[in-house]
């Protein structure tokens, strides 16, 4: 059981990382447009700088699990750098049962942030008037996403050293 969580939050994460691959793209072919937009043409899309922080968001949230789980986030190991690696292992665990801790709550929060928006039928201020729901549904499925690795992680910890 332990082995095909660790494998499915794998693929998630490898699945949010292709999602946020897609979404850089779309973010670098808006910014290729709008510029081309202003210098040749003198107009504009007046919807690039508000979707860029929209797809800017998503891909950071989509990348956040799988970023993690190839070790890309800072990590702070002068105290478990002196540890015996069975004591490292203690001290990652009750780290990433903290973090989970939080990013459970943060999950919980965004989804009620997301489902108060798409109740209420706020927009954004700008120009597209885009129903704010969507840009914001990023937030908590990246969050799960990120949950899941860190999850991962502590079962991955769990399962090498035996605790």
């Amino acid at each position: 059981m332990r082995h095909f969580f660790i494998e499915t939050a794998r693929k998630l994460s490898l699945g949010g990382v292709f999602i946020a691959s897609i979404l850089l793209i779309m973010l670098v072919a808006l910014i290729l447009v709008e510029i081309t937009l202003r210098y040749f043409f003198n107009t504009s899309t007046m919807r690039a700088d508000e979707y860029s922080g929209y797809l800017y968001l998503a891909l950071v949230c989509f990348g956040f699990g799988h970023t993690f789980l190839r070790d890309g986030h800072i990590r702070i190991t002068f105290l478990t750098a002196k540890l015996s690696t069975k004591a490292s292992s203690w001290v990652d665990i009750f780290a990433g049962l903290s973090t989970v801790g939080l990013l459970l709550f943060i999950f919980y929060r965004t989804v009620l942030l997301t489902w108060d928006s798409y109740q209420t039928g706020v927009v954004s201020e700008g120009v597209s008037a885009t129903p704010l729901f969507i840009p914001q549904l990023a937030l908590p499925l990246g969050f799960a996403l990120f949950s899941m690795a860190v999850i991962a992680f502590i079962l991955q910890r769990m399962g090498h050293h035996d605790c």
